[in-house]
């Protein structure tokens, strides 16, 4: 198993408890989840920050099989779903309920949009 993080002293910190506790089937790497660009690779994936636009990539690392955990959304309520990859090309998606919280760094935000008055020659 393999768990990553943006921030290298939590890594540091996950390395020395999986040590300390006698867990030896997990390694933990710093990297960007947001530079994930593996395909068929995971069995779960559990994204411990949101992502204000549902981004495809983590489906698509999961192995035929495999879940995905994510919550999706901006504002104060998000949608936290399971993804559960079902074939080669298919996914099944479940809303599981609402709830908060930060962002992946790094995760794109949805479109900004403005509203822009019409001119009226004032």
């Amino acid at each position: 198993m393999r768990t990553i993080d943006l921030f290298p002293d939590f890594v540091a910190g996950a390395t020395a408890a999986f040590a300390r506790t006698g867990i030896h089937n997990v390694s933990a790497a710093t990297a960007d989840a947001m530079q994930l660009d593996e395909r068929d690779a995971y069995d779960v994936i559990a994204l411990t920050g949101s992502l204000p636009v549902y981004d495809a990539r983590f489906e698509r690392a999961l192995k035929v099989g495999g879940r995905l955990f994510a919550c999706v959304g901006s504002g104060a309520v998000l949608e936290a779903i399971r993804v559960t990859r079902t074939g080669p090309t298919d996914w099944s998606r479940e809303s599981l309920f609402e709830t908060g919280m930060p962002a992946l760094q790094h995760a794109p935000g949805p479109p900004s949009s403005f509203f822009e008055p019409a001119s009226h020659g004032d």
